[in-house]
């Protein structure tokens, strides 16, 4: 029994020697030449099922393209079955491709010579994984694996973040103490500057950090492996998100806890150094060692250095007796709250601090506002001087001589991981604000909970802006009791305005919506879903529409809009844009709703409008 468990270590540790040392080809044309990759070895995936890690190497390669065995080898397994259709040879497996149908299990493939298939319609890679299923390794290993890969492209620690241990919040001004999560994205390059955004994004191959004096002259503290806490040869069994943060990472931003190992938790005991001033270096290292390194200053301390939890501003009232309105924060050391005010979302000033809204206060009284005008609001702690926390989202009011009543409703509360937006606030309530105030209206804007806890009844208003950005499917952009709302609205003769990007995505059931989600967006929508990335970032209103005449760009700022919505006219309504590329990009409907009493009005944008280019056009629109 010992001779026969020794023989079998003999094979693993004399098979991982062999393997440490091979070098293959690339599996598309031209083999023996450097090639790009769009995906690397163990970055993060938050496709379905689950997170995960990537568990191969994506080659760039035009849809039909050729894919050949990079060894000699035999076929184990071919599937021809959806976009994960493969061929596994040898201790290979080519995904993404459609099989040669003149192969099967059992011939045997030579490299560079058999064609084992073509690259599926719309993937535009192939998917190269080393080793059986859950015993991966990396194909672009350190001076091994797919050969030649002369990448002299460093990657880019993009930033470095410091947060309370297991979830918490924040450190503030990089003063710490604790247990501490040392959070940084990190984006590896396989191409020069200018490449496309899928080769200059990549995961990193190794990640560690080390503690150093203020000036950088010693070293206070290192982690095991002089620092190192990753290094990516095989993909872990583990959980992914001992390895990346589950709110900031997504398939196009690798953001790693730099202090934890792919087998559990580590945080940084910040306990264990005296209190003072420190440098945290963080470094970075492809397979082909050009390496990046960030040196953040810290200050550790014993004192509290956590603020209050950002506060949730819920409505901004009635521009006719203003008030301010938000969610009790939960501290126990919460003292009170600071609210500011700016006319262009750009110079703000304290106007009322803790000392008028204490613990207690939820609201405030803004009559005093006399024209356009907006606020965000913090929330302060007991300390001497206090901990202030991130500011909310910013809304706004305008009073105005014409007695139309409008309300901007924010509906957008997705931010980082996969989404375009990476704050945890945003100011497009300005951006709608500041569009519809030089055309004379009064506003009040609102926070979508309040529309579904009836705090605010849309039906006081005349018409009602409501904005989505990339809200999608983990959010939500029309949740049922919402879509109850909207009916009613627009039944009872509402003006709605409703743009987003993944609206029809949400809720067609030929996307990701349910048969009574899709009848909403058909009936009070008046919408199809199309295609979920129109790829068109310019618009021209139609001859007829509300916006003929109307020619504008859109989605580079404030943020990049990167899978506008595609769609199509259903039940009465009519385009009134559309995308270069032929598309519709818009509806508009003048009429009797579904099981409505009077005529009401919709224009609905498959983009968000506050990524409209010019403020200019905003007011127009």
């Amino acid at each position: 029994m010992m001779k026969h468990g020794f023989a079998h270590f003999l094979v693993l540790i004399f098979g991982l020697s062999r393997l440490a040392h091979a070098q293959f080809p690339w599996p598309v044309t031209p083999f023996n030449q450097a090639q790009y990759s769009t995906g690397t070895f163990c970055e993060y995936r938050d496709t379905a099922p689950a997170p995960h890690y990537h568990n191969g190497t994506d080659i760039p390669k035009d849809d039909g393209s050729p894919v050949y065995p990079v060894i000699d080898a035999v076929i184990t397994d071919i599937d021809p079955s959806g976009s994960n259709a493969y061929v596994r040879a040898g201790r290979f497996a080519y995904v993404h491709i459609m099989p040669n149908p003149a192969l099967s299990v059992g011939d045997s493939v030579f490299t560079s010579v058999t064609v084992l298939g073509t690259i599926l319609s719309g993937l535009g890679h192939v998917h190269l994984t080393e080793g059986q299923v859950n015993s991966e390794v990396n194909a672009l290993r350190e001076n091994t694996g797919l050969t030649p890969n002369p990448d002299t492209w460093p990657p880019e620690i993009n930033f470095v973040r410091f947060f309370q241990s297991g979830g918490g919040m924040e450190f503030r001004n990089n003063s710490v103490s604790g247990p501490v999560d040392i959070v940084a994205h990190i984006s590896e390059k396989s191409g020069p500057p200018g490449s496309s955004s899928s080769q200059l994004n990549n995961g990193i191959y190794k990640l560690g950090y080390k503690i150093l004096s203020a000036d950088h002259s010693t070293v206070v503290y290192s982690p095991p492996n002089n620092g190192l806490r990753y290094q990516f040869d095989r993909k872990p069994l583990q959980n992914v998100h001992n390895t990346f943060h589950p709110g900031f990472s997504s398939t196009s931003a690798h953001v790693y806890f730099v202090n934890n190992t792919a087998s559990a938790p580590s945080p940084w005991d910040t306990a264990a150094l005296p209190e003072g001033h420190y440098t945290v270096m963080v470094f970075a290292e492809d397979t082909r060692r050009n390496a990046d390194t960030a040196y953040v200053a810290v200050q550790v301390t014993r004192k509290d250095q956590l603020a209050p939890a950002q506060p949730l501003l819920l409505a901004l009232t009635s521009p006719f007796s203003p008030t301010a309105r938000w969610q009790a924060n939960p501290e126990a050391d919460l003292r009170g709250y600071r609210l500011y005010a700016s006319t262009d979302n750009n110079v703000w000033r304290l106007i009322q601090d803790e000392t008028i809204l204490p613990k207690p206060n939820v609201t405030a009284d803004l009559s005093s506002v006399a024209s356009e005008t907006y606020f965000r609001l913090t929330a302060v702690d007991t300390v001497s001087p206090p901990n202030e926390s991130a500011h909310s989202d910013v809304y706004g009011i305008a009073p105005a001589a014409r007695i139309e009543r409008v309300l901007i409703v924010d509906g957008f509360d997705r931010y980082g991981g996969s989404g375009s937006w990476a704050q945890p606030w945003h100011s497009f309530v300005f951006t709608h604000g500041r569009a519809l105030a030089p055309n004379g209206f009064a506003f009040a804007s609102c926070a979508n909970e309040q529309v579904i806890t009836g705090a605010i009844n849309l039906q006081d208003y005349d018409a009602v802006f409501w904005l989505l950005g990339d809200e999608s499917t983990a959010d939500e952009t029309f949740n049922t009791t919402e879509q109850t709302k909207v009916k009613t609205y627009l039944q009872n003769g509402g003006r709605l305005f409703v743009s987003g990007s993944e609206i029809a995505w949400d809720l067609d059931t030929a996307a990701r919506g349910s048969a009574s989600d899709e009848a909403f967006l058909r009936d009070y929508l008046k919408t199809d879903y199309v295609s979920d990335d129109a790829n068109s970032f310019t618009v021209s209103g139609v001859s007829n529409g509300i916006f003929a005449g109307l020619n504008f760009s859109y989605g580079s700022a404030p943020y990049q809009e990167d899978y506008p919505d595609a769609i199509n006219v259903v039940n009465g309504g009519a385009v009134c844009l559309r995308y270069s590329n032929g598309q519709n990009a818009g509806v508009q409907f003048a009429g009797i709703f579904s099981n409505g009493t009077r005529e009401g009005k919709l224009v609905y944008l498959g983009f968000p409008f506050e990524t409209i280019a010019s403020t200019g056009v905003r007011q127009e629109v």
